[in-house]
């Protein structure tokens, strides 16, 4: 089993951060077999307790992944879907977001300003300035 230990945390008007409530719902995407039996796939929750929780998980192989429905008081919800390595303890915020269709790990997402400004970089030209060593000139 892995101990996964989740900590969230709400923003407040002064600045400060005080610990969420709600709750984390956990199920496995398919059947599998342990031992000659048969587990299924059903859900169970894990309560914040003062923003915190700790959960223990069966690390998943590569037929099947976790499913993680998340609930916080004021926020929406949102599902993710994660593989489980087999070590003692982790983080929530290491899970490796996974793809369900695929088992592969989801893409990171850019900021939409990555591509603007690689676009620009790529047609800059940077050559130093002969009349002043240690300057640079930038043409497009």
């Amino acid at each position: 089993m892995t101990t996964v230990r989740i900590e969230m945390l709400l923003p407040l008007a002064d600045g400060t951060l005080a610990p969420a409530s709600g709750l984390l719902r956990f199920k496995p995407t398919q059947r599998r077999e342990v031992d000659g039996a048969t587990v299924l796939p059903a859900a169970f929750q894990v309560a914040l307790v003062a923003g915190v929780a700790d959960v223990d998980l069966e690390p998943t192989d590569a037929s099947w992944v976790w499913r993680v429905d998340e609930f916080f008081a004021g926020i929406p919800g949102r599902t993710i879907y994660a593989a489980i390595p087999d070590v003692a303890e982790l983080a929530y915020t290491d899970l490796v977001a996974i793809d369900p269709a695929t088992l592969a790990p989801t893409p990171a997402l850019e900021p939409a300003w990555v591509g603007p400004i690689a676009e620009l970089a790529a047609r800059l030209t940077v050559t130093p300035d002969a009349a002043n060593p240690g300057f640079y000139l930038i043409g497009a």
